[in-house]
């Protein structure tokens, strides 16, 4: 199964870059009594589209079918889709990629006590994953191993806490949620875009285009809804 697996990489991947697309990934397993031919495929800038499958489903079905000799032991299906919102990351570009974002990974053995971990991949190199995690409310970052991951794939829904200079303006223009230890303006609670950012308070502008000036000072909590 890796020979077909790599042989039909081997064909599409050019074929794809040339187009416009990465591909992503190639699957060949059994399913019931059928195999399957599973080929992810993304686009190289922006996000692919319902239309974009239906047309590669023809493109790469003529560049599989074109393969000499037939990789392929006995009769198979094909299945084109998109790598999708919780998709694998395998591939040393596949994590320069997920910089920015959230992801999960398993681990082989236990690091600091812990076989998984969720956070942010802050940075990559060929040795480890930075990710930033959150500990008691505050942001942390570990340095994990790539020889320990057995799994990686992105996460969605996950909540960035805002705590460092650095995470404010991260989230500038960006929907943060932010609780305060005493009411300004009446509430406690404010939910909106960041607007403006400075030593002494965050301006938050909410759906109504109602602008909240909150002091640093009285912050409890400011976090960042991540959502895919």
């Amino acid at each position: 199964m890796a020979n077909v697996v790599e042989t039909v990489k081997s064909v599409l991947e050019p074929a794809l870059f040339e187009k416009g697309y990465d591909l992503w990934d190639v699957e060949y397993s059994k399913l019931g009594s059928d195999m399957i031919l599973r080929i992810l495929v993304d686009r190289l800038e922006g996000a692919i589209s319902m239309d974009d499958l239906v047309s590669l489903t023809e493109i790469i079905g003529d560049l599989v079918d074109g393969i000499e000799p037939d990789p392929f032991p006995e009769a198979y299906m094909m299945d084109i889709a998109s790598p999708g919102a919780e998709r694998e990351l395998k591939r040393d570009r596949d994590f320069d990629w997920a910089v920015g974002k959230f992801i999960h990974v398993d681990l082989s053995t236990p690091f600091q006590d812990q076989t998984l971990f969720d956070g942010e991949l802050v940075a990559v190199t060929d040795d480890a994953l930075t990710i930033a995690i959150t500990v008691k409310a505050k942001r942390q970052l570990i340095e994990v191993p790539r020889e320990l991951v057995t799994l990686a794939h992105l996460i969605i829904g996950m909540e960035r806490i805002l705590t460092t200079d650095a995470d404010y303006q991260w989230a500038l223009n960006k929907v943060v949620r932010v609780t305060t230890y005493q009411k300004i303006d009446g509430k406690k609670e404010f939910e909106g875009e960041l607007a403006e950012l400075s030593e002494d308070q965050l301006v938050i502008v909410d759906q109504e285009d109602q602008a909240f000036a909150v002091p640093r000072s009285a912050i409890a909590q400011a976090r960042h809804a991540n959502n895919f």
